[in-house]
């Protein structure tokens, strides 16, 4: 089956929006599912048993960089000789896939040693299985995303989540540990790649075309590099983490990020698969492109900065209450991580805005700076252990998205102004939100009701706040929203930013 070019209407705004519902609601969907998956099994596992699956995870992720090989960013962006550049793709992630099953064989005892734990070796290599499977699936997830079809990746992607959680929470309650864990992720990736199949109705024709190999190749590379110093700078805390304070502390910090990434990093991941199609289409028009760019970040912030806030305060609340008392020590991990993610979630908008332009290279020059930062600033903050950590990734956020956005507002003639004015309403409203929640701590309330109310409280005055300091950001939104879903007056014209 030949791929289409995608057309480039004038209504993208709406396709835009569109990508952004259905992407979110496959987020609250997928992410929802894992949510309450999570909760159980807390419940059921023991803080050891998700450090050992920590552990095997920490290494999954590098070995599955080497597995896409940047495939699926570069089809992506990619505007010409697209039946030629799956087909290369869709048989470079077959030996890549192999290959990379193979290392988790052959890395697995020099991993555990470096863990001090024997216990992931069986565990690592069966996990392994996940890679060549979701290997097989990245051509036609890629080409759903590259055209916007955001609505029918819901389907594959709420399904991964739901068959992952049903067989892990099931082989759990049968007494398999750590090994629930295990065969819930390669069930889950399984349905994802079968579906994403059916779903994309593309079939490899093994036509080729040696300037698109080449091109992929390239491109690849560069994205390669960039994840894996994204995945070097995301993980290095769990690596310190394990090997400086052991299994038990990795569980708890663990457990610390589930909730925060669950809502604020997926979220990164929502908003980085609509705007990279859409910056990609538009990066020959500088003022559309100016457009959109602030869009993401305005739109990024309201929704990142309540939820950030809001985790922070409720979590002495929120985890005793859903996965018990036994992960306690994971309440002031918490508090700090929600901070620190929602911070770094504004450097999000320029990573993709480099890829989108053809200039990954970028982001691996940045890592030069950042990554050696981070190294230090974790390291040392393990003598506080996991509380230390978690409250050294705040000031890591900080340095990491000035970077970001003062190269990028640089390197692209953006002004400062701009960005201010896309983040200032959600963070002066999340502040007058926090501020309300402390008040409310004063009162002789405890448990679930103080939970209830903190929440309702908290969504009533963040966006009370957000209507006096930003009522034009909201009301387009809305208005979007109608034309786009609700066919209300003429088609949408306004720009996802522009409130000039």
């Amino acid at each position: 089956m030949m791929i289409n070019e995608p057309n480039q209407p004038s209504d993208l705004k709406q396709k835009t929006i569109k990508g952004i519902f259905w992407s979110y609601l496959s987020f609250i969907g997928g992410k929802g599912l894992t949510f309450v998956t999570t909760i159980i099994l807390a419940r059921l596992l023991l803080p050891e048993q998700f450090g050992i699956i920590g552990y095997c995870l920490i290494a999954i992720q590098y070995l599955d960089i080497l597995n896409s090989a940047g495939i699926n960013s570069s089809l992506i962006a990619r505007r010409e000789n697209l039946e030629e550049a799956a087909n290369a793709a869709f048989v470079a992630n077959i030996l890549l896939g192999s290959i990379s099953f193979g290392l988790t064989w052959v890395l697995a005892p020099s991993i555990a040693v470096f863990f001090k734990t024997e216990e992931i070796v069986p565990v690592l290599r069966v996990l392994g299985l996940s890679l060549p499977i979701s290997g097989l699936g990245l051509v036609p997830d890629a080409l759903l995303h590259r055209e916007l079809r955001f609505r029918t990746i819901l389907i594959p992607d709420i399904s991964r989540n739901f068959m992952k959680g049903l067989i892990s929470i099931i082989l759990a309650l049968f007494g398999m540990g750590v090994w629930s864990l295990v065969w819930g992720q390669i069930a889950g990736v399984f349905t994802g790649t079968v579906l994403a199949w059916l779903l994309a109705g593309w079939r490899p024709s093994w036509r080729f075309n040696p300037e698109a190999t080449r091109a992929i190749a390239s491109y690849g590379f560069h994205i390669v590099l960039v994840e894996i110093a994204g995945a070097f700078r995301n993980n290095v805390d769990y690596l310190l983490v394990g090997r400086i304070l052991g299994a038990a502390a990795l569980g708890y910090y663990t457990m610390s990020f589930r909730i925060p990434e669950l809502l604020i990093r997926s979220l990164n991941n929502v908003i980085g698969n609509v705007s990279l199609p859409t910056l990609a289409i538009t990066q020959s028009d500088h003022e559309k492109l100016h457009s959109f760019y602030f869009g993401y970040i305005r739109y990024l912030s309201v929704f990142v900065a309540p939820i950030a806030v809001g985790l922070s305060m409720t979590a002495a609340l929120f985890i005793p209450l859903f996965l018990s008392d036994k992960w306690q020590p994971a309440v002031i991990p918490t508090t700090f991580i929600s901070l620190a993610l929602g911070i770094s979630a504004l450097g999000y908008v320029p990573g993709v805005l480099y890829k989108a332009v053809g200039r990954p290279e970028i982001l691996n020059r940045l890592a030069l700076i950042k990554i050696p930062l981070a190294v230090f600033i974790l390291w040392y903050s393990t003598r506080w252990g996991i509380n230390g950590v978690a409250m050294g990734q705040i000031s890591i956020s900080i340095i990491s998205v000035s970077l970001d956005t003062l190269i990028a507002n640089y390197l692209m003639h953006f002004r400062i102004q701009d960005l201010l004015k896309a983040v200032v309403p959600a963070v002066s409203a999340a502040f007058v939100m926090a501020i309300a929640l402390f008040i409310i701590n004063l009162f002789p309330l405890s448990g679930f009701l103080e939970f209830i109310i903190k929440i309702l409280v908290g969504v009533l005055v963040y966006f009370g706040m957000l209507w006096l300091v930003a009522r034009e950001t909201v009301s387009n939104g809305i208005r979007m929203l109608q034309r786009t879903f609700l066919k209300i007056g003429r088609p949408a014209s306004v720009e996802i930013v522009s409130n000039d």
